[in-house]
């Protein structure tokens, strides 16, 4: 009995040992570009072996898998129930409207807000009308690089109304003999055209920094008409107009400035709207938009602070460092909520541990996509269900974090990702894919 079981052992150890080695040879044979990292992390979920690994420990830039970990401590402080809430509080004659870094908030919700007051205090004389936006900070990080800013994306903000976005259209005119730029919207940018008509679509929109900064160029040629959505660039001015009209459209009188002050503690909670933590989830993990994943990540540091101050990304990422204590170390560095910044570097033991702790604390299992959702769209359908992950794209940067229940069974977590490659964004996945089906086969 002993020799049969020696016998055994010695046949599992080679097994592993062949699988292992035909790994190697298929990540070793990806030619990437000589200055390309290959970093790839297996482990089994439930007893902790390290299946395979290589370049475990080189620091990379998680790109969007960050949204992982930054969204599991948001949750875990927030807490699965958490609801952003967007309230109006009445404090003698004074309506504070408090906002709650609800990034679904909409124009809709803001006169529903006002429906409700106006049902409940029909005879209420308002004297002044403050906004409440301390939460957290207006900002960009400043680890974003310039091509990260606008117009490419929101700038964080507690003042968020219909996902901070307005249409702007691209005409012709009626002759064809000229450009028209139409904004319908009631926030409107001091725009310069400089479009002209052509053979082709190719122009760009830019602020220029030896010029005043609201002002927008359109510059370049179109051929055909084209509407377009464009990041609010004054966020807070935005609000306010959108704001004036939903008083407007409850017939409620006030021409006075609205300007920002704090609820005071004893004011009267009268009407709110909210979401749940579930609903932006979908955002974050589903789609990978970077402005909710950074809203959620503020929204959380604030919570975290117990609300003791205006939070701020330092919060939110001393924050994050706590939430992973066990696992991070003084090499890895965060920057972020979304996994923009090129200054975010984790490792894949990092990524993976922190990941399976998620999973012991969480309900994130059931945020992250399946084959053929959101960024996982057409990529490996066959292990619908059986595959959890989130995928993370920058220039020259791919990755995929996740778990998968394989053939055989085994529970495993992984974490793949490839750095400084020159090569198409669809080989990388077309790598990612492989290798995850090897995991899938092999254990």
């Amino acid at each position: 009995m002993r020799k049969i079981f020696l016998q055994l052992f010695v046949f599992v150890f080679l097994a592993l040992q062949c699988n292992a080695n035909d790994l190697s040879k298929f990540v070793s044979k990806m030619d990437f570009g000589l200055n390309s990292i290959v970093s790839v992390y297996l482990e089994d979920a439930k007893t902790g072996e390290i299946l395979y690994k290589k370049n475990e420990k080189k620091l990379m830039n998680p790109a969007s898998t960050l949204k992982t970990l930054t969204f599991g401590a948001s949750n875990i402080v927030l807490g699965s129930d958490y609801e952003f809430e967007t309230a109006l509080y009445k404090y003698g004659n004074d309506l504070y409207l408090k906002l709650g870094g609800d990034a679904l908030l909409s124009k809709n919700d803001l006169v529903n807000i006002f429906s409700q007051f106006k049902k409940e205090n029909p005879n209420f004389n308002i004297n002044k009308i403050y906004i409440d936006d301390s939460i957290f900070e207006t900002f960009y990080p400043d680890t974003w690089m310039e091509e990260d800013l606008w117009p490419c994306f929101r700038i964080i903000t507690p003042y968020i109304i219909d996902n901070n976005m307005f249409e702007v259209a691209i005409n012709r005119s009626s002759l064809s003999k000229r450009v028209e730029i139409v904004q319908n919207d009631s926030y409107k940018l001091p725009i310069v055209n400089e479009l002209v008509l052509g053979d082709k679509q190719e122009y760009i929109i830019e602020r220029r920094e030896d010029e005043d900064s609201s002002i927008v160029y359109f510059k370049g040629v179109i051929i055909e008409d084209e509407q377009i959505k464009l990041p609010v660039l004054k966020p807070e001015i935005n609000f306010k107009i959108k704001l004036n009209e939903a008083l407007r459209k409850n017939n409620i009188i006030y021409e006075e400035f609205i300007t920002s002050k704090i609820t005071p503690q004893d004011a009267s909670k009268i009407a709110s709207v909210s979401h749940n933590i579930s609903d932006i989830s979908n955002k974050v993990l589903h789609d990978s938009k970077n402005f909710y994943s950074e809203i959620v990540f503020m929204v959380a540091a604030a919570k975290y602070i117990n609300y003791s101050h205006v939070a701020t990304s330092d919060d939110a990422i001393k924050m994050f460092r706590d939430i992973y204590k066990k696992h991070i170390t003084d090499d890895i560095k965060i920057a972020d909520g979304s996994g923009v910044s090129r200054e975010n570097f984790v490792n894949a033991i990092f990524m993976t541990e922190s990941l399976k702790e998620l999973y012991s604390k969480t309900d994130l299992k059931t945020f992250l996509t399946t084959s053929n959702e959101g960024t996982l769209a057409d990529r490996m359908l066959f292990l619908k269900d059986n595959l959890r992950a989130k995928t993370g794209t920058l220039s020259q940067t791919s990755a995929i974090l996740g778990t998968l229940k394989t053939k055989q069974g085994r529970d495993v977590v992984f974490n793949i990702a490839v750095q400084n490659s020159s090569k198409r964004k669809a080989l990388l996945k077309h790598f990612e894919n492989t290798l995850i089906t090897k995991f899938y086969r092999m254990f």
